[in-house]
């Protein structure tokens, strides 16, 4: 028994323990991290990514056609039409291949109902604290 003690005492004090402090070193260049991993992250994310490209560009941007910039010039002179005229007490009425859109004013709140004709969804937007212009 004494043997056993012996040992076990003698073992526990001459065992040398080193603990030193935790530090975090940051992998990625951008937040503190060595230069030298900037490559190797940047590989695996190219590695990683799964997105494909348009076919149109690298950037995946296609520039719209005139005749589309014209009909979103002309949907966007409607839109603004629509609004002047509830804004001045006028009832606003819309309709396009996908949507149907009315515009009211009622005692100064803008009321935009807008109804998906394939679904038949209906989108209501309030606008409160209109003053009405006169016209």
């Amino acid at each position: 028994m004494k043997k056993l003690l012996f040992i076990s005492a003698t073992l526990m004090f001459s065992a040398n323990t080193v603990a030193t402090q935790l530090v975090y070193t940051p992998v990625n260049p951008a937040f503190g991290g060595s230069y030298l991993n900037g490559q190797y992250l940047l590989n695996n994310a190219i590695a990683q990514n799964d997105h494909t490209p348009d076919v149109s560009g690298s950037s995946g941007y296609v520039a719209p056609t005139a005749l589309e910039r014209l009909a979103s010039s002309l949907e966007s002179r409607l839109m603004t039409q629509l609004f002047n005229d509830a804004a001045n007490g006028n009832e606003g009425y819309l309709k396009t291949d996908d949507f149907e859109i009315n515009v009211v004013n009622e005692d100064g709140t803008l009321l935009v109902h807008i109804t998906d004709v394939l679904t038949g969804e209906t989108t209501v937007i309030e606008v409160g604290g209109l003053v009405s212009t006169g016209g």
